[in-house]
């Protein structure tokens, strides 16, 4: 597999050549995290660092789509949930319970705005990396775990055993040594993130779901269609 990303920065070293090595990919995975500390919906960090390690992962995910129809409408039709393409104030104004409000909400109780990115779609591989960045918000959602450090990682545990993304383990590693303020001490921290690893492994993969298509859907139905088992008590 061809590591590369149409996307760069290179004032900030945010670069992946044709072809780059281990060492290169890791290095520019390095550099696009610090990138993602300080500003976590940087459109250029946020698809490079997924395309720096785990393009071949996306590669696999997009051959076992094209496999169901409709995986392979998802493919073709390449729909896009950045903000130029979402009607908040719309979706704010579904009943409550659904997931477009719940969308909707989870955005002004944050005080952000809808995944942007400049990231050009050359094939099926950029398109799911993209989808994958524009849903990170939705899986929050559906997976019910917040954003807070420890929700964070959480979720980055339920996608490791969801999709198997390396860049997710790489973020557990940082998080595990960095220790950033919020975070529960060590056991109580390993012991969450295993539990939401093991949820993410028994449910449908993330990237499947035509979100868009279930604003009025209930939050709880989706999650029933994704296999989302419940959140253990805390």
């Amino acid at each position: 597999m061809n590591f590369s990303s149409p996307t760069s920065r290179i004032e900030d070293g945010l670069f992946l050549p044709e072809g780059a090595s281990l060492f290169t990919r890791l290095r520019v995975a390095v550099r696009a995290l610090k990138v993602l500390e300080k500003r976590p919906d940087d459109g250029i960090a946020a698809p490079l660092f997924n395309a720096s390690l785990d393009s071949d992962i996306f590669h696999r995910l997009c051959t076992e789509l094209a496999k169901s129809e409709k995986g392979r409408e998802l493919l073709t039709s390449r729909p896009s949930l950045q903000r130029s393409n979402i009607d908040l104030a719309a979706l704010g104004r579904l009943p409550e319970g659904t997931l477009g409000n719940a969308f909707a909400r989870y955005f002004s109780d944050n005080g952000i705005q809808p995944f942007e990115s400049p990231y050009e779609v050359r094939n099926d591989v950029d398109y799911l990396i993209k989808w994958y960045r524009e849903t990170h918000d939705l899986h929050h959602v559906v997976t019910g775990y917040r954003t807070d450090a420890l929700g964070e990682m959480e979720l980055q545990a339920f996608v490791a055993g969801n999709l198997g993304l390396r860049t997710s383990v790489l973020i557990l590693l940082f998080a595990a040594l960095a220790r950033p303020h919020g975070l529960p001490p060590f056991w109580k921290y390993a012991q969450k993130v295993r539990a939401a690893y093991r949820r993410g492994q028994q449910s449908e993969k993330l990237v499947s779901m035509r979100y868009e298509r279930s604003w009025e859907a209930p939050v709880e139905a989706v999650r029933q269609q994704l296999n989302i088992l419940p959140l253990a008590p805390a």
